[in-house]
């Protein structure tokens, strides 16, 4: 007489547990709104959709700090006057964009259905200002070599543009999450506003050239689209110390 062995159940390995985000300290210094922009960027969304999180003065510094040395890590591709003019340039010339799309954000921000005050989105504007920043700040080491091993302004501006468009990325999704985080419900209008940020802050690093090449001048006046500014400069290459400087209108 034979009986029967119920078969064995299959193995089912427990699922993940959740991932728990690491809690921000109350007091929002530089050092706390440093690694909670690293590691726990949706946590720090949550606080700055609230308000009263004094996080907008650090933010900017964050950001300010790692776009000068950033800059300056551009200007070395040139250096003399570069070394203080790019740094000065890209600093500038990103807070000004982010001047001129903030009004855009705010109209886009209420179209997709959010809440958040002029306040709350000015932060959250500044929050993803500083996490770009930090994003370039990591790519700096790796954009140094490069300045010092080429002459070829093509391959050093297609070599900027990379860093720039990771550090986009990951910036637009951070204010993408504050914007839902204030009652945001549709991401078609957070959209359309990444693109014209990303066309703004293009064209303002044409307007405001030279920033990897040297001039007589510290600005042109020069009007020019930033693709056609980018297919003129693909084959150039930077001047020997020992020939002129180029003209505003090259670069």
């Amino acid at each position: 007489m034979t009986t029967d062995t119920p078969p064995t159940p299959p193995f089912l390995p427990e699922p993940p547990a959740p991932r728990v985000e690491p809690e921000i300290p109350e007091i929002l210094d530089f050092r706390a709104l440093f690694e909670a922009l690293l590691r726990s960027p949706k946590a720090l969304v949550g606080r700055l959709a609230s308000p009263g999180h004094g996080a907008l003065l650090p933010l900017l510094g964050i950001a300010v700090a790692s776009l000068l040395i950033f800059g300056t890590v551009l200007g070395s591709f040139a250096m003399h006057e570069q070394l203080w003019a790019a740094p000065l340039k890209i600093t500038t010339g990103l807070l000004v964009a982010s001047v001129i799309c903030f009004p855009s954000l705010y109209i886009f921000s209420c179209l997709a259905g959010s809440q958040a005050g002029a306040s709350q989105l000015a932060a959250a504007m500044t929050g993803m200002l500083a996490l770009a920043g930090l994003l370039l700040l990591g790519f700096a080491p790796a954009v140094w070599i490069f300045t010092q091993a080429t002459n070829s302004f093509g391959f050093m501006g297609f070599l900027t543009l990379i860093p720039w468009f990771v550090a986009l990325a990951f910036a637009f999704r951070f204010l993408r999450d504050a914007v839902v985080a204030t009652g945001a419900t549709s991401k078609g209008p957070f959209t359309v506003w990444s693109c014209i940020f990303l066309v703004v802050t293009l064209q303002m690093s044409t307007s405001l050239r030279p920033i990897l090449g040297r001039s007589d001048r510290f600005l042109t006046d020069e009007k020019r689209f930033f693709v056609q500014h980018w297919i003129e400069s693909a084959s150039d290459e930077l001047p020997t110390s020992s020939a002129q400087p180029e003209t505003p209108a090259t670069r």
